[in-house]
């Protein structure tokens, strides 16, 4: 596997232990060209008129569905096949496929985590995902954890992070780009919290 995706040399997709001993710079410097190459190939999606709104939106939808059902599998198959994904932290992955080997085992490792979309910015076929990556509070409160259409106050969870989800709409239902912006060093410090109080609240 080549040094700028996300696994280790085994193939393996990394969990976030993994992840914290990563070289965070080189692998940064990696992704920003991938971006860059990305973004001169679909410098023109936020002018596109090849679909329509109604067709994106129910795209947007139906990813966002798909990522808090804990079934990776058929959320990878929400790319095309020729998906350029570019995770700032994690790496990059050039194909359906790619993303389906990083993704379905790294979110066996963390299968409470949910993604909740703060809002949604649609023009042409550019999507911009403003996103909470979150995980139960472990006291119960402020439950369902998960539910977008229906928010709860951001400060009742203890547990989340933002991330901007930036994605390219392809046709047919699929995302033929995306690009995640978070930061690393918050994802692993929650989830190290979230994992400890749970296990402390037995559950």
């Amino acid at each position: 596997m080549s040094a700028d995706k996300g696994g280790d040399k085994s193939g393996k997709a990394m969990s976030a232990e993994a992840l914290a001993r990563e070289d965070a710079g080189q692998r940064g410097r990696e992704t920003a060209l991938a971006a860059a190459r990305g973004w001169d190939r679909f410098a023109k999606a936020s002018q596109s008129t090849a679909h329509p709104r109604a067709e994106v939106e129910a795209a947007c939808h139906e990813y966002v569905r798909r990522a808090n059902i804990n079934d990776w599998d058929l959320w990878s198959d929400m790319f095309t096949e020729d998906v350029l994904y570019v995770d700032h932290a994690y790496g990059v992955f050039r194909s359906r496929e790619e993303v389906r080997k990083w993704m379905v085992p790294l979110m066996k490792t963390m299968p409470e985590m949910r993604f909740v979309p703060g809002f949604l910015v649609i023009q042409g076929d550019l999507v911009l995902n403003y996103n909470w990556n979150r995980w139960p509070n472990p006291d119960g409160s402020a439950e369902p954890y998960d539910d977008w259409r229906n928010p709860k106050a951001l400060s009742q969870y203890k547990f989340h992070f933002p991330c901007m989800t930036i994605n390219v709409y392809g046709g047919n239902g699929l995302f033929a780009y995306e690009e995640d912006l978070y930061s690393a060093p918050a994802f692993m410090n929650i989830f190290s919290s979230w994992q400890q109080e749970w296990k402390a609240a037995g559950r």
